[in-house]
């Protein structure tokens, strides 16, 4: 099995080339390589190196910064593109990884024990995730057997699956959604340990979970990943609100929203935006709370400040318990009180330049279609306006830089770690 290396963004051979020459090893590893093994051209690449944080630094200097506590890397920022450059790391031993006060050593707290290339790949979670690419060579490097996986589209664990899925539950989330984006099969151990860790996923921090509900949305594939959490009980403990209206008509009005949303994704008709997602999620949850109270005659709820202010306290509690970052409820928040506004049969400017238009137009049209109304009027309005396009498409950029409004974490393999945008080879977010 070959993967076609002209697909590799051009800097990451800048970025392996300057480290080589500097006496390092290192290597494109994990998801990268999986999508061009699957022909697929990656969105962002993460580079293992046998140089530790301060050894990448001296490299790059200005251009690179070392972050993170529980796992330490180095992000190196060249020609425009961010990189994550880890060190080889080992798996911790019990005593290193026991770090907090009654811990039984079972979930990794901490995660900075350099090791070897070898050592660094029986650490990392799924066999489809641990090969490593050399560009320079066109070589790549699996001591795990995650070629004959790829092959076989199963997703295996390394290591026992129980004792991986306890040292850092998302990786349930992980497995499943690899399930849900490639049509992979669960290797049976695996399958059935998820099954059985599932309210595991209740231990890992809120922060890290949401995080995990972003990294979906960012993907054509939020439909069917639901659905696989959803089959595996996973659902009930990461979003039990959600897994509790899964078969009502809200849910499976939400589904259909979501199928057609993962559609004019996929299709490449907009950015990725996190505000459309949430608010594609929330819509048949929150809209019926919107109309208590509300005189409006049409088929939704008014624009009133009375109405806002339901759609506000309706959307904190379908996100419970998450830690919805402020910016991001109040967009969701606009894009559904900008709804109403589409049976008018006359596009209005204050409607139109909002900076949410763009996703407010897509989510109506998308019910639209599922409720079958007629709404000729619905041509009268542009897709975007110039201005509303660009602002929307910079929320798109800044959600995926911020993914909460701060530093992003994102969280591989039982790290944790701070993140930022990585659009080498791809699309902004």
């Amino acid at each position: 099995m070959k993967l076609d290396s002209q697909k590799i963004e051009p800097m990451v051979r800048s970025l392996i080339s300057r480290l080589a020459e500097n006496g390092h090893e290192a290597l494109v590893v994990g998801g990268a390589v999986r999508d061009l093994l699957l022909g697929i051209t990656p969105k962002d690449y993460d580079i293992a190196t046998s140089a530790t944080p301060e050894e990448v630094r001296k490299v790059f200097g200005r251009q690179s910064r070392i972050i993170g506590r529980r796992f330490r890397l180095v992000h190196v920022m060249l020609g425009g593109h961010l990189f994550e450059v880890s060190t080889f790391r080992r798996r911790p031993s019990i005593e290193e990884r026991t770090t907090r006060e009654g811990d039984d050593g079972v979930m990794i707290w901490s995660d900075n024990e350099y090791g070897t290339r070898d050592e660094d790949a029986v650490r990392r979670d799924f066999t489809v995730n641990a090969m490593y690419y050399d560009p320079l060579k066109d070589e790549i490097i699996d001591t795990v057997g995650g070629l004959a996986d790829i092959q076989a589209r199963v997703v295996r664990m390394i290591g026992e699956p129980e004792v991986r899925l306890a040292e850092d539950p998302v990786r349930l989330l992980r497995a499943l959604k690899l399930v849900g984006l490639f049509g992979f099969t669960l290797e049976p151990e695996l399958a059935a340990a998820i099954r059985k860790l599932a309210p595991s996923i209740a231990l890992s921090s809120k922060s890290r979970c949401f995080e995990e509900l972003l990294k979906i949305l960012a993907k054509p594939s939020a439909a069917s990943t639901f659905a696989v959490c959803q089959e595996y009980g996973v659902l009930d403990h990461f979003w039990p609100n959600l897994a509790t209206g899964w078969n009502s008509p809200a849910g499976r009005l939400m589904r259909n929203l979501l199928q057609l949303r993962d559609e004019r994704v996929a299709a490449g008709v907009y950015s990725k935006s996190q505000t459309l997602g949430l608010a594609t999620l929330a819509l048949a949850f929150v809209g019926p709370s919107l109309r208590q109270g509300d005189e409006n005659p049409g088929p939704l709820w008014s624009t009133s400040r009375e109405a806002s202010l339901r759609c506000r306290e309706a959307l904190r509690i379908f996100f419970e318990p998450y830690p919805v970052p402020k910016f991001l409820q109040i967009r969701t928040r606009e894009v559904l009180m900008l709804m109403p506004s589409f049976f008018q049969a006359e596009p209005q400017h204050h409607v139109v330049s909002h900076p949410q238009y763009r996703y407010a137009r897509e989510l109506f049209h998308h019910l639209a279609k599922l409720q079958g109304w007629d709404i000729g009027q619905f041509a009268h309005w542009p897709e975007a306006s110039p201005e509303s396009a660009r602002r929307s498409n910079h929320e798109g950029e800044a959600g995926a830089r911020d993914g909460g409004g701060g530093n992003r974490r994102r969280h591989r393999g039982g790290r944790n770690r701070h993140h930022g945008p990585k659009p080498a080879g791809g699309q902004p977010q």
